[in-house]
């Protein structure tokens, strides 16, 4: 039977110094205190060391003794008292924090090891006690190894297509040896074929320092997911990184990042590839979830299928992906990751060696990513097309006991007009929207929405609805060619007035 884990967490200086500060416990002293003190240092990773204000042993936890290579508590007392002088504890009182450095030669070994001591004083009226930190650098020095390991793999993998491409173009330009046209073709082809590959290694290298710094905006609005996900295969199939697809799945409208969306698909299609050792053959599916709340109503949730198609044989010849991307390529695994939980979902390695990502289909409103991001983003497009931009309010009115029926409605009309110079996304408020329009002026932004209040009309009627809801719209922000000083202020705050 599993016993539950519970995580201690060492006090801080401050809750430290307090309780000592409280004095005697009433039913037990000192000793309850010491007690208490030993029981919450006892099994943290940090090294810790208490002494009295005489400079007087008192404990040290078990990390202290693994760090110190100590065999009990008397020997870390030994190692204080010799490397510890009487004027750095006169020197901690003072300044109530001090830090020094030992060089421990380690019992038995021909090395020796570099540990950092923080000495802080914990004053107290009763009774005051040293308290002693022990950092053991040869973890950063791992930590380093590690760093210095990462660099140079991502300079092996940098410097060989960089290598190929100059030998390459060195070959060509050399006048002394002229080259028949196969020859120059062969020349040419390696040199694309690395520029490919350069190419491909600086962006693996973007997401990985992207999950580093944790840059991965995400401008979340209305895609539908297939007109995402077919533009992208179809075009890594041109580009022979795949080699077919097999898409099947419905015009569904989904509130999600489609740059990053298409960034999952790709890095999903990249980490197949370097697994089988070959371009694949992708089938992509999807299926609405939908799950019972324990406090009542429904979540749905739509999920993305990616698979390679190939044999049963894999199953049996290779390791799964799940451990692939554990192991062999760690670095892949974060990336996907990390771009699941930007997007809000949550992703997935079945057994099958089966990707897949769970999109929630009625996400929480987020500021940045429902309104901030997208309009910053729109706001750069039109300075630098030099075009106007408004940012329109959308409502629905009067849709009561079928919301979510009429808001698909909706959302799929404002779909249908997706493009670069417009995106729609979801507002604040229950069944509201935000438009952000480029390169319209207001007479022509003006016909749109009267357009779409027809188009959502009939859309109502085709589908069998007697009553439906009326949609009210305002213009929320105008920003003209040229003039970069209209205030955003009132929009960022919400008052739109």
């Amino acid at each position: 039977m599993l016993q539950q884990q519970t995580e201690v967490r060492p006090p801080s200086r401050e809750e430290a110094g307090s309780a000592l500060q409280s004095g005697p416990f009433p039913g037990g002293g000192e000793e309850d205190l010491l007690r208490l003190l030993k029981s919450c240092f006892q099994n943290v990773d940090q090294g810790v060391i208490l002494l009295d204000a005489r400079k007087n042993f008192l404990f040290a936890n078990k990390c202290s003794l693994s760090i110190l290579a100590a065999e009990s508590e008397r020997v870390v007392a030994g190692i204080i008292e010799r490397n510890c002088p009487e004027s750095l504890f006169d020197r901690g009182k003072e300044k109530k924090s001090v830090i020094t450095y030992l060089d421990l030669t380690l019992p038995g070994r021909d090395s020796r090891k570099l540990l950092g001591l923080e000495i802080h004083y914990l004053e107290s009226p009763d009774d005051s006690n040293f308290m002693i930190l022990v950092h053991d650098f040869s973890k950063w020095k791992k930590l380093d190894e590690l760093r210095s390991r990462f660099a140079t793999s991502l300079s092996h993998r940098m410097r060989t297509p960089l290598t190929a491409i100059r030998n390459a173009v060195k070959i060509l330009s050399e006048k002394d040896h002229p080259l028949s046209p196969p020859e120059k073709e062969k020349l040419l082809e390696i040199g694309w074929r690395n520029v490919e590959k350069l190419i491909t290694n600086l962006d693996e290298l973007q997401k990985i320092f992207m999950i580093e710094s944790e840059e991965l905006n995400v401008c979340r609005t209305l895609i539908k997911v297939k007109n995402e996900i077919k533009p992208l295969l179809n075009e890594m199939e041109k580009a022979g990184k795949i080699r077919g697809i097999k898409l099947s799945m419905p015009d569904m409208t989904v509130c999600t990042g489609g740059g990053r969306l298409r960034d999952f698909v790709e890095t999903s299609v990249e980490a197949y590839t370097t697994w089988l050792g070959e371009a694949p053959f992708i089938e992509c599916s999807s299926s609405v979830k939908e799950e019972f709340l324990f406090h009542g109503g429904i979540e749905r949730k739509f999920k993305i299928y990616l698979r390679p198609r190939t044999g049963g044989w894999f199953k049996t010849a290779r390791e799964s992906l799940k451990d692939f991307l554990t192991l062999q390529e760690a670095h892949r695994g974060l990336v996907l990751g990390r771009l699941a939980t930007a997007l809000d979902a949550e992703m997935e390695i079945s057994p099958g060696n089966t990707i897949s990502l769970i999109l929630p289909l009625d996400p929480p409103y987020n500021r940045e990513k429902d309104l901030v991001h997208p309009l910053h983003m729109m706001i750069e497009r039109a300075d630098i097309l030099g075009a106007e931009f408004y940012l329109v309010g959308l409502r629905m009115v009067g849709s009561v006991g079928s919301e979510s029926r009429f808001a698909n409605i909706l959302e799929k009309c404002l779909c249908q007009k997706v493009n670069e110079e417009y995106i729609a996304a979801r507002d604040e408020e229950p069944q509201s929207y935000s438009l952000f329009i480029l390169n319209k002026d207001n007479r022509q932004v003006k016909q749109m929405m009267r357009d779409m209040q027809e188009h959502f009309l009939s859309a109502c009627r085709h589908s069998g609805e007697e009553i439906y809801p009326s949609l009210h719209w305002d213009i929320r922000y105008n920003r003209l060619p040229g003039l970069f000083d209209c205030p955003l202020g009132n929009i960022l705050s919400g008052d739109y007035s």
